[in-house]
């Protein structure tokens, strides 16, 4: 099959042509070749927060002071007790997920936030509590 007749069937179509066993040929995604965007359209995309034309300031929901928490401030290892390769959560001192001053954010490892809300000494002893049930059920 030649280029011309492959590039007029849809994309469904080309894939159950080659699972078939039919040569078809691959195309990269994308904008076609010679495609150049505008100034302005880079310009857009190359914007964000308050400047972002889709920015809905301090009118968010809780998730998404998080999420730009985790945008904002990217680190490798935790800033309480060091340990690195673990996964890091973004912990707001005053509570307000809306908050993302520096001075407001720790970056830190899931054991030391857990222990900073008081959830990890909870988390053992329920783990404690329940293990005797959950080896008994494991060899019956």
């Amino acid at each position: 099959m030649d280029i011309k007749e492959a590039k007029q069937l849809p994309r469904w179509k080309r894939y159950k042509l080659r699972k078939s066993g039919v040569d078809v040929p691959m195309f990269k995604a994308g904008a076609p070749k010679g495609y150049k965007q505008s100034e302005r359209h880079i310009e857009k995309r190359k914007r964000f927060g308050p400047d972002h034309h889709n920015w809905k300031g301090d009118n968010i929901v809780e998730k998404t002071g998080r999420t730009r928490a985790e945008r904002k401030y990217t680190a490798t290892e935790c800033e309480k007790c060091g340990e690195k390769n673990k996964r890091l959560d973004r912990h707001h001192i005053d509570g307000n997920t809306k908050n993302n001053d520096k001075s407001n954010v720790i970056v830190m490892c899931r054991k030391c936030h857990m222990i900073i809300h008081g959830r990890a000494k909870k988390l053992v002893e329920t783990a404690k509590r329940n293990q005797p049930k959950a080896v008994a059920a494991r060899w019956n």
